[in-house]
């Protein structure tokens, strides 16, 4: 089997065994790539309806019922079973079916989208598909009043549904067919459910029916641990404006937002026209096959001359009871990380922050919702002060942040574990923290609290002494700390492959987080793998490489990633900051970036990030920059200024 990636290369096919093509994978490929086309490895024996319904069904995915459509189709049999394969719309072919992601009109939509062509038409008749998220950006950033309306209200649907199906109408599905039922009652009874719906029956036997109010954004976070993190247009609002017209219905009055106000229609229209002018159209060739992840493509179809037959299948999720997840060290670690509270995967760091205070404050005010901060960082106290200050104004509950602190290297005895922990929530004025982590791989010389605080890299006498410690007894201690509710989460910060092993080993409650350095001169592919398959979610510090560490002379002008050409590059196609292409690069490999920034323009930069994707060639150039440059290493920085080697990556 070939696929093609629909938004990215149309020119370029990558081969892939259908036997190999198990649930994971083929959920990895739609999570990354959004649309496919499938063919046969032979051109002269494409795939038939029956291989169509036969591929699809052993996808391993939920079932979806084809319930609230506006379309009338008709059931395909086929050797997998019934109800698995229906007609495409079935307008009439000189009507344009516009842009929709499927059902998007109805409160939980397929996942999953697939078309089969059985008969290519003598001309026109593409499905045409649009990337829902550049479609997100235009609206956003051409009319900002209206998506703050769309985004706080949603969108109300009104439509006049026949009592029997009206084949000459793209929306002209009967209500029984419609929603499923057999009887005027039972219908009356399933509207009845649906609080907020409004419905009135018409003398000539039509329905109508006013939707309740509809999600019509919506940010995708994770699929089956595959990191999204982006805003969709996710709605029907443009198809109804522009397509759902017949008879019995008025397009320009079957829309309106979820409080009942109009929408304007100078504003739909540019949308409609956007669009058009931005969708990718493919002409079919029998047996092709599309792949589609709903929650991210929009489709539509061409008019078209002569004979077309193409047919739809829709699924939902990956189905649990059909796909075991493999035993391996990822199962009782977090291996979801949309199981968090905190679904914003973008980080505000408070190293080397002079205001820390201030810049707490102002982070969770531009949306940060995960701090991270450390002990030695030496600025807990006014970090503290942010937080609360954020709460007490109401931007924020504490429930809705996740804080980070680290327990430094003098703090490895098991003893002193509980008094390192109990000393950062008091200056962080917290009961309790998100996430507590061993800040390094390295056990120093005591150093008393009430002599030096923080600590940091020397003992009183000014000198770096690493004492006999066995981490795998700190870790034990760590392990208490959630027992007493002081710590949520527990894990790592700056350990290689070998150390994690060595917790694993012995762990009672595993890490659930690695911290590293990462950035495009640093790639860190293998360990980043490593954790995560140790059920690990992994978070990244200095995502944007060397700029913070020219001030401590462990980077030069030369290691600055903004003068990269082709960063820049990326730029200019992406419309976006250097910056903002770096973090973006870090969230599509599934990590979590640590950012930090004393201007408030640049907090909100950085969260401007879910409105665009990087392309898989993009993220692989990216991938090439590696260096494996590092800018925080012990093994350099220890010895030069405390006059004690002390490497840990090696």
């Amino acid at each position: 089997m070939r696929y093609t990636r629909l938004f990215e290369n149309i020119n370029q096919s990558d081969n892939i065994a259908s036997d190999t093509l198990n649930t994971q994978k083929f959920v990895s490929l739609l999570a990354q790539h959004k649309a496919l086309l499938l063919r046969s490895d032979d051109d002269e024996n494409p795939f038939n309806v029956n291989e169509f319904g036969n591929f699809i069904s052993n996808l391993g995915l939920e079932s979806y019922p084809y319930v609230g459509g506006a379309a009338p189709r008709r059931n395909i049999p086929v050797d997998a079973g019934d109800n698995i394969i229906f007609t495409a719309n079935e307008a009439p072919p000189d009507q344009l079916i516009p842009f929709h992601h499927e059902l998007a009109q109805v409160k939980n939509p397929p996942v999953y989208l697939f078309f089969y062509c059985d008969q290519p038409s003598e001309a026109g008749g593409e499905t045409a598909l649009l990337d829902s998220t550049i479609v997100y950006r235009y609206v956003n950033d051409t009319f900002p009043e209206f998506m703050e309306k769309l985004k706080k209200y949603g969108a109300r649907y009104i439509r006049t549904i026949p009592a029997e199906d009206d084949k000459e109408s793209p929306i002209g599905r009967s209500f029984y067919n419609t929603y499923q039922v057999k009887t005027k009652m039972e219908l009356e009874t399933k509207l009845d459910a649906t609080k907020g719906l409004e419905y009135e029956w018409l003398d000539d036997g039509s329905l109508k029916v006013t939707s309740e109010p509809i999600p019509a954004i919506r940010f995708i976070e994770q699929q089956q641990n595959h990191a999204i993190y982006q805003w969709t247009f996710h709605n029907s609002v443009i198809a109804a404006f522009v397509g759902w017209e017949d008879s019995r219905n008025d397009r320009k009055k079957s829309i309106r937002f979820g409080n009942d106000e109009p929408m304007d229609e100078s504003i739909l229209e540019s949308i409609a026209k956007f669009m058009d002018e931005n969708k990718v159209s493919y002409m079919w060739k029998k047996g092709d096959v599309f792949a589609l992840n709903n929650r991210l493509v929009m489709h539509s179809r061409n008019a078209f001359t002569g004979v077309r037959r193409v047919y739809a299948s829709m699924w939902g999720d990956v189905d649990k009871n059909k796909n075991v997840v493999q035993s391996n060290l990822a199962s009782p670690g977090v291996t979801n990380l949309s199981s968090l509270a905190v679904s914003n995967p973008l980080t505000f760091g408070m190293w080397r922050v002079e205001d820390s205070e201030k810049a707490a404050y102002n982070a969770i005010k531009s949306g940060y919702r995960r701090i991270d901060s450390a002990c030695d960082y030496g600025n807990e106290e006014g970090t503290g002060r942010g937080i609360r200050r954020a709460i007490e104004e109401g931007i924020v509950k504490r429930e809705d942040l996740y804080v980070t602190t680290k327990l430094w290297n003098t703090y490895h005895a098991p003893e002193h574990v509980p008094l390192a922990m109990d000393r950062s929530l008091r200056d962080l004025g917290l009961d309790y923290v998100d996430e507590y982590l061993i800040h390094f791989p390295i056990s120093m010389e005591f150093v008393p609290f009430e002599k030096k605080y923080p600590p940091e890299w020397t003992n009183l006498d000014g000198k770096m002494v690493v004492v006999k410690n066995d981490i795998n007894e700190t870790w034990k201690a760590m392990e208490s700390l959630v027992d007493a509710g002081k710590a949520r989460c527990i894990g790592v910060s700056n350990f290689n492959c070998q150390h994690i092993r060595q917790v694993l080993s012995v762990a009672r409650i595993r890490p659930t987080s690695l911290q590293i350095e990462c950035h495009p001169h640093l790639s860190q592919e293998k360990i980043i793998r490593f954790a995560r398959e140790a059920g690990m979610r992994v978070t990244v510090f200095s995502p944007l490489g060397g700029t913070s560490y020219i001030s401590l002379n462990m980077a030069t002008q030369d290691d600055l990633l903004f003068n990269n050409p082709l960063l820049r590059v990326l730029t200019a196609k992406y419309g976006k900051t250097t910056a903002q292409i770096m973090l973006r690069w870090a969230v599509q490999r599934n990590t979590l970036p640590i950012s930090k920034t004393s201007s408030v323009k640049r907090m909100e930069e950085n969260q401007a990030l879910f409105d665009f994707y990087l392309h898989r060639e993009d993220v692989l150039e990216i991938n090439r920059l590696n260096l494996n440059r590092r800018y925080n290493d012990p093994g350099e920085f220890c010895e030069g200024g405390m006059g004690t080697f002390c490497p840990i990556y090696e």
